[in-house]
């Protein structure tokens, strides 16, 4: 099979979907597929490559200050060169589908949306998360981004706008998105294929009393400022807590102040960005892991929580609540109960042993329902139906 990937760049190291783009192309590419990727490069990320893997770059570019800041004529660059890259690759490798990873980096849907229009090579569209269903979520949660006012508007009228492309189907990573999308008047075909990782667990490593750790770009919806001010009380009965933060971002500064005003700075270890084998390591060698964020596609920080055994605690906000099941493979918490955060804090730390049962059940959870074969698996079975449907 010849496949067509847009994507914004080809690399598990840059953020979610960027990762759930290179895992696709290199998936399909060791399973003997041949794929062309139209994507950016970016000095200091480290490109997937395989033999079966053949890559454009439409633009080329240093990365931002934090890391993934957006230029505004950044998706109009890479869907005018992508548009004719693509032309060209359709024509002369007759490619049998396109799938494009939506992303607001690249807006790849529209790309394939056009490719699909002019070539009549079925398009599936990949569609991570909406956030235009929920009007609270863009009044009280998008205002306190590092976004203009305009911009949660901007987006909601884009989303919708992009579900109204031209595709075959659509392929996003969880049910809530798939519930999003039938709300907004989705009607083309939807194919709910969760994400994967593939499973490395340190069972050399043994957790540290009182350690949690933190795995997120530092932005207000990531909610972290929730678990702060829930370890101010924890620290009354365990003054060793600790929590380490790692990912870096605009609402950083603002973290840091408010682990000074609440005198947290020996309980809270802000270390950017590490290596993967790092991050494993902190995975497996803290008691639990916090993701408090109010809005997710998906969420793949409590996958590779999973991986090594430990439990995930979270907001009450799907997907997350759909992956996490309370008691069992973690805890699920109102998201803005600060109280509730810390009593879960307690209970991991008092009770190592129903910590260790939640761990073991989340791999068992991983390996069930969110493997790489599965997903392979699937990603095969829909571009197989929608050929046989052009």
């Amino acid at each position: 099979m010849k496949i067509l990937l847009l994507t914004r760049f080809l690399s598990a190291g840059v953020g979610g979907a960027e990762y759930v783009g290179a895992l696709i192309a290199e998936l399909l590419a060791k399973n003997g597929h041949q794929v062309w990727v139209i994507t950016n490069k970016m000095e200091g990320i480290t490109t997937i490559e395989h033999e079966n893997i053949h890559t454009v770059f439409v633009s080329s570019r240093k990365p931002y200050p934090e890391g993934m800041r957006l230029k505004k004529t950044e998706p109009f660059r890479y869907n005018l060169s992508a548009i004719k890259a693509g032309l060209s690759i359709i024509k002369k490798e007759k490619i049998d589908i396109i799938h494009s990873n939506q992303n607001f980096g690249t807006y790849a849907g529209f790309t394939g949306s056009v490719l699909c229009s002019l070539t009549g090579v079925p398009h599936i569209m990949l569609i991570h998360h909406l956030s235009s269903r929920d009007a609270d979520f863009r009044k009280r949660i998008l205002k306190n981004m590092e976004e203009s006012k305009i911009n949660p508007i901007i987006r909601s009228f884009l989303e919708k706008f992009l579900i109204k492309l031209k595709c075959s189907a659509i392929h996003t990573v969880s049910e809530s998105t798939r519930d999003d999308l039938i709300h907004l008047g989705e009607k083309k075909p939807i194919y709910v294929i969760p994400n994967a990782i593939p499973i490395t667990v340190h069972s050399d490593y043994v957790p540290t009393p009182f350690q949690f750790v933190s795995i997120s770009r530092l932005v207000y919806y990531k909610n972290l400022q929730i678990v702060i001010k829930a370890l101010k009380i924890v620290k009354e009965k365990f003054p060793n807590v600790k929590l380490i933060v790692i990912g870096d971002g605009p609402y950083k500064l603002n973290l840091e102040k408010l682990v000074s005003s609440l005198k947290l700075q020996e309980n809270v270890n802000f270390k950017n960005h590490v290596s993967e084998n790092e991050k494993e390591k902190l995975i497996a060698t803290s008691q639990a892991i916090v993701f408090p964020s109010l809005y997710e596609g998906f969420g793949m920080v409590i996958l590779e929580s999973f991986a090594q055994k430990r439990p995930v605690l979270v907001s009450n906000v799907r997907p997350m609540s759909d992956i996490v099941e309370h008691g069992k493979t973690g805890l699920v918490m109102p998201p803005q109960d600060e109280k509730e955060w810390a009593k879960a804090i307690d209970l991991i730390i008092q009770d190592p042993k129903h910590t260790s049962n939640m761990g073991e059940e989340g791999k068992k959870v991983l390996e069930e329902k969110y493997s790489i074969e599965s997903m392979k698996y699937n990603l095969l079975r829909m571009y197989h139906e929608q050929i046989q449907n052009k």
